[in-house]
């Protein structure tokens, strides 16, 4: 199994580094493209991209990689803004002379004129022609894993299609081969490195995971239901820029390695750990970027059918089983109605742990019992496996910096659109999610780690010392990383 030529680099727009996935089938003007979506540069303006040593480079896919201390600076040339003044005149000149023709005539053509003013306001409003006309910069940008993809060229339901249907033909075919014990080897560590494979070998992953946790044999699942069901996981992901397919993986690839590290699969049945692997690939199913704070104060429809009680984590779930419901995809038939009944109980609440509104209810709950855990114990398990998910969902800092740094990069970039459309629609901004109120990426991990991850991974570690040394010391070593980030930022 290859990773096809794939090429990161890393390159300085403004004061922040993206990292930017090509491989030597992109074309030039889709890189370019790439580069323009991850400016936010209008389509006019002028992209000129410089090496770490200052000399200009043409913008292609032979560009040599590079690490991220020494990343390429993209400079953007703004196109003359009297262009843009030009049309937002005429616009206003048009809605003008309508208004002026309002007082003399018949109220039928009144009222098609009210509308037609209504449809130019509607225009000048939305949010694309603002962005296209320079009065308002569009976040709406979605990094995918390394990727970064404009919403216009790169998110359309077609283009989505053809990426699915690429990626399953490529999953078919790399799963005609062994995956090598190298790999199977690495894929139980907690330093895994997901940057380095393309989507069609995570599935391939994934596939050696059931394989290798004996799920295959113990629930006597057919190969072409369980990729079937692993492609609907994948294509029931969106292209946002954090909770994504390969965020998806990332969880459910840790889950599998504190499994393989506490060797749980000889503390609790084969169900329990079908659920964990389970809820790790469906606990994001379908987010569309906008945490429950959003879809709560937006009014979404989550949050009016889930009557604003965790609505992304009720909605993850009922995806989740609706795959799960497919014939085609149904990997758990084998179940009678009580391994069944236990099994959804298992994966709801576990899902529904996520949200982190019952975080704090949850540690308490959990530190009560590690002094006296037992695992014949059937609540215990369930407050066990709840911990395994929660801090497999929140791990990033558990990986290496080179790998870390990435995701804090894109939550944050999925934190401040939301902020912008909460803004935008006059919405209360949540906290943390205000990209002017000065947060940086070392005080948000800094108080991330210190409040959160931290004493989460040191009361798991209470009931398995043997993962202290492969959580709690990477963490603490992220934790001084960013401690000494942020004294170099504030210098």
């Amino acid at each position: 199994m290859s990773n096809l030529s794939v090429k990161l680099i890393y390159v300085r727009i403004d004061n922040r580094i993206e990292c930017i996935e090509f491989d030597s089938n992109t074309s030039t003007e889709d890189l370019k493209e790439t580069f323009r979506s991850a400016a936010e540069a209008n389509p006019n303006d002028i992209l000129k991209l410089y090496n770490f040593k200052g000399n200009l480079v043409s913008i292609n896919n032979s560009l040599p990689v590079n690490i991220s201390n020494e990343p390429y600076k993209l400079q953007v040339i703004v196109k003359n803004i009297v262009d843009y003044n030009n049309e937002l005149r005429d616009l206003i000149d048009r809605i003008e002379h309508l208004e002026i023709q309002l007082n003399s005539l018949s109220s039928q053509r009144v009222e098609d004129l009210h509308l037609k003013v209504k449809h130019l306001c509607e225009k000048l409003e939305n949010l694309d022609h603002l962005s296209f006309i320079g009065l308002f910069k569009d976040t709406r940008l979605y990094m995918v894993g390394n990727s970064i993809n404009s919403k216009n060229s790169k998110n359309s339901d077609e283009s989505k299609k053809q990426k699915i249907k690429n990626v399953n033909e490529k999953f078919k075919k790399f799963s005609m081969g062994k995956v090598n014990e190298e790999t199977r080897k690495y894929l139980k560590s907690t330093s895994f490195d997901g940057w380095k494979f393309e989507d069609a070998e995570l599935l391939v992953l994934l596939q050696q995971i059931f394989y290798d946790l004996d799920l295959v044999s113990n629930f006597s699942i057919k190969l072409e239901n369980l990729q079937s069901y692993l492609i609907d996981i994948y294509s029931n992901y969106n292209d946002v820029p954090y909770h994504n397919f390969r965020h998806a993986f990332t969880v459910t690839q840790m889950i599998y390695s504190i499994i393989c590290s506490i060797k749980l699969f000889d503390l609790v049945g084969p169900l329990e750990i079908l659920a964990l692997i389970i809820a790790g690939l469906s606990h994001d199913l379908d987010h569309d970027g906008f945490n429950n704070t959003f879809q709560i104060n937006a009014q979404t429809h989550l949050a009016m059918i889930y009557n604003d009680n965790s609505p992304l984590e009720m909605y993850h779930c009922a995806v989740a089983f609706n795959i799960l419901n497919k014939p085609e995809s149904n990997i758990i038939s084998a179940l009678d109605k009580p391994s069944f009944k236990k099994l959804r109980d298992y994966v709801v609440q576990i899902i529904l742990a996520t949200d982190m509104a019952s975080h704090n209810q949850i540690m308490t709950d959990f530190q009560k019992i590690v002094q006296e855990f037992d695992f014949k114990n059937s609540t215990h398990i369930k407050k066990l496996m709840i911990i395994i998910m929660k801090m497999s969902d929140i791990s990033n800092e558990c990986r290496p910096i080179n790998v870390s740094s990435i995701w804090a990069d894109n939550l944050m970039n999925e934190f401040f659109n939301q902020g912008d459309h909460e803004k935008l629609n006059g919405l209360p901004v949540t906290p943390m999610m205000d990209r002017e109120s000065g947060i940086t990426k070392s005080k948000s991990q800094i108080g991330f780690i210190n409040f959160v991850l931290l004493p989460l991974a040191e009361s798991l570690t209470k009931l398995f010392p043997v993962l202290r040394h492969v959580l709690i010391d990477p963490i603490k070593a992220s934790l001084e990383y960013y401690k000494n980030l942020e004294a170099q930022e504030a210098k």
